[in-house]
């Protein structure tokens, strides 16, 4: 009887010890001062109008050269960086921020930065304000090295017209972030207006960085946790009984 209930009280431990060790662990960052990640940036523009034109704010985006995004601090939960919008031209544009993986609360233009290691169904921002969850993982090929899990948040909105009611469209976001280090590598923002049918899509894609590591652990911190906790608990019961 009384290993049976140092048995339940053990598992009930485990259970504490895990769940603490998960909600720790989902709100780590990812990236380290000094890691850098450079993007393309295109907007793509169709429309059954013939004289419809591209706007110069998209005409701006497409003479991009590259946008780069440098980590310069971490505390704690809160992720720091530069960014250079460099063009074409051989001009550029200088930026700062930072993020609060946690709750989303940020500063700067650059938001799309994640906890490191979260999974389908998790939220992004685990207490923030925005409910928004991971739909699903996928593998893909960002910047150089083997294939990487990929974390993928779909999101289709309705759009409505406020000056003309008549004219409704769709927007399907697509947002796709390395699930180690929680860095975007990838947006497709698409966007059909009616009346007439017009397509703008906005994308960017990584195409630069150099701190993907081909080899990596395929066991998560959290299994390997749980482990030790259970390899503990089982020499504890052990040792009981060996006094006993």
């Amino acid at each position: 009887m009384k290993n049976t209930s140092l048995i339940i009280i053990g598992l009930i431990l485990l259970c504490t010890i895990t769940t603490q060790i998960s909600a720790v662990l989902a709100v780590s960052p990812g990236v380290s001062p000094g890691d850098e990640f450079n993007y393309d940036i295109r907007i793509f523009f169709t429309s059954e109008n013939q004289s419809a034109t591209i706007s110069d704010q998209a005409l701006a985006i497409n003479s991009t050269d590259y946008f780069k995004v440098k980590i310069t601090e971490i505390e704690e939960v809160t992720v720091s960086y530069t960014t250079t919008w460099r063009f074409l031209n051989g001009t550029q544009i200088e930026g700062q921020g930072h993020v609060n993986l946690e709750t989303g609360t940020r500063a700067g233009d650059f938001w799309t930065i994640f906890a490191s290691n979260l999974n389908a169904g998790d939220r992004i921002r685990p207490t923030g304000f925005d409910r928004t969850t991971i739909n699903y993982t996928i593998s893909g090929n960002y910047g150089q090295g083997d294939p990487r899990q990929t974390n993928v948040i779909d999101i289709t909105y309705t759009l409505i017209n406020e000056d003309d009611p008549n004219i409704t469209g769709t927007e399907y976001s697509k947002t796709y972030f390395d699930r180690q280090t929680g860095m975007l590598v990838e947006i497709e923002d698409m966007r059909v207006l009616s009346e007439p049918i017009t397509t703008e899509t906005l994308k960017w894609k990584l195409k630069e960085t150099h701190i993907w590591r081909i080899t990596e652990t395929n066991i998560p911190y959290t299994i390997i946790l749980i482990i030790i906790v259970v390899v503990l608990l089982v020499a504890g019961l052990i040792v009981y009984k060996k006094r006993k």
